[in-house]
């Protein structure tokens, strides 16, 4: 199916808990009362896709790509496979929420490979980067998924600067200036940009990257999933997801509470929060990507029974 004009194509990235999803919905809900249609494509490290499930699906073509990052060989195919699908469907415009531990520097091969099967039907709008200013500069400096988020990015979103300090900001954006001159960087908080789809970005680079020292601290991380079908208060799921986070880049679930109704649970840093979502199903899933692979899974397996005392499995 043609399009009278290109579709426009918009990237989100940025590592585990600097806000993707917060701003995914809120382009969502833009794009919603203008009256497009919409096709969105979720891009999960785990074998469980948390995210997909906070995402408002009403009107929406959603994509799932889960266990890996959708530039790797392990999904790149699916990835390019699922802008082919999404061209033979009337939609406005596209937005793709990469994986926290995306390194988006093939996405020109990606592009490419892209074009050659669906023509110009796509429009690339370029990509965003969201960084959390807590935990930025620290990641950094051991894991390359973060460096290389700004350097393949047009846009940069300091997010979350009220939970910063203007020092802090100021050492994050100098960072990021460091790594991509060229990028458009941008502050706030709950990832509210104002006009995003009207804030013409520039040119994608193709140009050199910047070259830094690679980092080896850490691997590939590894991702536990707990699952449970008894109900948890979330002031006992908060205590056990302090008790693990130091061990942790994130933990997020959608978990059950004891009067049968849902929440949401984010680990990210120091901070621990929860709020109501609806869900379907009757199984808890939280997801814990680990710093220190397999060595966190006694951890879990005692923090689990000291805080939540329920019966559960963890893979």
């Amino acid at each position: 199916m043609v399009p009278l004009s290109p579709v426009p194509l918009h990237i989100i990235t940025g590592f585990l808990g600097s806000g993707k999803t917060t701003l995914l919905n809120r382009l969502l809900h833009v794009a919603v009362e203008q009256g497009k249609r919409i096709g969105v494509i979720v891009n999960e490290w785990g074998r469980v896709n948390i995210d997909s499930s906070l995402i408002a699906h009403d009107g929406i073509e959603l994509e799932e790509l889960n266990n890996g990052q959708l530039f790797c060989s392990c999904l790149s195919a699916d990835f390019v496979q699922a802008l082919v699908l999404f061209a033979q469907h009337p939609l406005d415009v596209v937005f793709v929420e990469t994986s926290g531990m995306a390194n988006p520097l093939p996405l020109k091969e990606l592009l490419a490979e892209m074009e050659k099967r669906t023509g110009h039907h796509y429009d690339y709008q370029g990509m965003t980067a969201l960084v959390d200013p807590e935990s930025f500069l620290d990641l950094a400096e051991v894991v390359n998924a973060v460096e290389e988020q700004i350097i393949g990015s047009q846009r940069v979103i300091i997010n979350k600067v009220d939970l910063a300090s203007p020092e802090t900001v100021r050492r994050v954006r100098e960072k990021v200036q460091t790594l991509n001159p060229s990028a458009e960087i941008l502050e706030t908080s709950y990832a509210q940009v104002e006009r995003f789809l009207e804030r013409a970005l520039r040119q994608p680079s193709t140009g050199m990257f910047v070259l830094r020292h690679i980092k080896e601290a850490y691997g590939r991380p590894v991702h536990h999933i707990i699952r449970t079908k008894e109900g948890i208060a979330p002031e006992n799921m908060a205590a056990f997801v302090r008790e693990i986070l130091p061990g942790a880049f994130r933990i997020k679930g959608i978990v059950r509470d004891r009067d049968g109704s849902c929440f949401y649970v984010d680990g990210v840093n120091d901070n621990v929060t929860w709020r109501s979502v609806q869900a379907t199903g009757d199984e808890s899933k939280i997801v814990i990507i680990a710093k220190m692979g397999k060595a966190l899974e006694p951890k879990i397996r005692s923090a689990w029974k000291a805080c939540c005392g329920v019966s559960f499995t963890v893979e």
